[in-house]
C-alpha cells in the first residue's frame, strides 16, 4: 500500500522550508511517493481524495486552518459519518485516534490522517502508523548481542516483541510487533533516541535510499567485479532509481579494470585485483567517469574456485567513496558463491550508508 500526501492551502505548499519540515516529520513512513497540492478554495479535493482511496492508498492530508473543517466534513460525508467536537475541533465520530489538531480514521483498508498546520508553528502529531502493530528497523554497526542488550528493556516497557537477523556483517534487520496492549510507536521512538544515526525504520530500505538521495540531489555509481552486477540490480529493481543512479561498470578482467576504471597496472601486478589498493582506484575511477557523488566498488573471490592460502574463497574487498571520504575494507564471508555475492552486495550498501550518513540518517 502506498503513502500519499495531500497539501491543502497555498500558504503551506508555497513555503518550501515549512514543507521540508512536514516531510521530515513523515519520514517514519519510509517515503511519500506522491504529493498533491490543492488551494484551500480548490473544488477538486473530493475527486482527488476519492480517487486515491479507490486506489487503496494511505493518505496524509495536511490542511491549513481555513481548509481543515471542510476536509473533516468531506471525509465524514464520504464515510457515512457525522462530526463531533473533540479536543476543540470537529472531527468524524468514527476517528480511530485523535490528538490536538490531528485525527486518524479508517476507510475500507486505507488510513487517512488529517492534520491542521500553520507555517511558523509546530506541526501536529502525525497519527498514521501509530495504530500499526508491525514494523521493520535496520541497525548498523552493532552485533545481535549488543542490539538485544539495548532493545530488551525498551521492548518490555512498551510490550513489543522483536526478532533480529544479520543481513551482512554490521547490518541487522529487526522485525518488531506490538502485543495486544503494546505501543509500537513509543518503542520505535525510544530506539531512535537511543541509537541515533545507527537506526533506520523502513520496510523497504532501498526505496528509502532512493527517496533520501533523490531528495538531496545526490547520485551514485558502482564498479563491480565478483558481484557481477548485483549491486546495480539491487538498486534498479526499485522504481525511481534513475533519479540517483548514474550507471555501473562490471569489470571482471584486469584489462578492463585498467582500461575502463584507470586502475594502475603496477597496482594490479603488485597487489592483485583483490586488494584495497585496487578497490580504492576502482572507486576513484568510477566516480570520475560517472561524475557521481558516491561510488561503491567490490572485488573478491566468490568461489567455488580461485582461492589461495593468502586469499581464500570468501575474501572480498569492498569500498565506498564520497567527495571527502573513502572507506575500503577487507572482508571474509562464508557460504556458497551466491550467498557470498549477496553478503558482499549488502555490505557495499552498508558502507554507502556510512559515507552518505548526512543524507540518509
Amino acid at each position: 500500500m502506498k503513502n500519499r500526501l495531500i497539501v491543502i492551502g497555498k500558504n503551506l505548499y508555497l513555503n518550501r522550508p515549512f514543507m521540508e519540515y512536514v516531510e521530515r516529520e513523515l519520514e517514519h513512513l519510509g517515503f511519500l511517493e506522491h504529493i498533491v497540492k490543492i488551494p484551500e478554495t480548490g473544488s477538486e479535493t473530493l475527486t482527488v481524495v476519492q480517487e486515491l482511496l479507490d486506489e487503496r492508498n494511505n493518505l496524509v492530508v495536511v490542511a491549513n486552518r481555513k481548509a481543515f473543517a471542510p476536509v473533516s466534513k468531506l471525509l465524514a460525508t464520504m464515510t457515512g459519518d457525522s462530526l463531533v467536537l473533540k479536543e476543540n475541533i470537529l472531527i468524524p465520530s468514527k476517528s480511530e485516534i485523535y490528538d490536538d489538531n490531528s485525527f486518524l480514521l479508517r476507510h475500507d483498508n486505507s488510513s487517512v490522517n488529517v492534520v491542521m498546520a500553520e507555517p511558523g508553528k509546530t506541526v501536529p502529531i502525525f497519527l498514521i502508523g501509530e495504530g500499526e502493530k508491525e514494523s521493520i528497523i535496520h541497525i548498523f554497526n552493532m552485533d545481535e548481542e549488543g542490539a538485544h542488550a539495548l532493545l530488551d528493556p525498551i521492548s518490555k516497557s512498551c510490550e513489543v516483541e522483536f526478532g533480529t537477523t544479520p543481513l551482512t556483517q554490521g547490518w541487522l534487520k529487526v522485525e518488531c510487533s506490538a502485543k495486544k496492549f503494546g505501543n509500537l510507536g513509543n518503542f520505535l521512538k525510544g530506539v531512535k533516541q537511543l541509537l541515533g544515526d545507527r537506526v533506520i525504520e523502513s520496510t523497504n530500505i532501498f526505496a528509502y535510499l532512493i527517496h533520501r538521495l533523490s531528495k538531496a540531489g545526490k547520485s551514485v555509481t558502482f564498479a563491480e567485479s565478483c558481484t557481477g552486477g548485483r549491486v546495480a540490480a539491487k538498486l534498479t529493481s526499485e522504481p525511481g532509481s534513475s533519479a540517483i543512479f548514474r550507471g555501473s561498470l562490471v569489470t571482471y578482467s584486469n584489462a578492463l579494470k585498467a582500461g575502463w576504471l584507470g586502475v594502475e597496472k603496477d597496482i594490479l601486478q603488485k597487489y592483485g585485483a583483490v586488494s584495497k589498493e585496487c578497490v580504492e582506484q576502482m572507486l576513484t575511477g568510477a566516480r570520475s567517469i560517472a561524475s557521481a557523488d558516491y561510488a561503491l566498488a567490490v572485488s573478491g573471490i566468490a568461489g567455488p574456485g580461485g582461492g589461495t592460502s593468502e586469499k581464500p574463497v570468501g575474501t572480498v574487498i569492498i569500498g565506498a567513496q564520497s567527495e571527502t571520504h573513502t572507506i575500503v575494507e577487507a572482508l571474509y564471508f562464508e557460504g556458497d558463491r551466491n550467498y557470498i555475492q549477496e553478503q558482499s552486495t549488502l555490505y557495499a550498501y552498508k558502507l554507502l550508508f556510512q559515507v552518505a550518513s548526512d543524507e540518509l540518517f
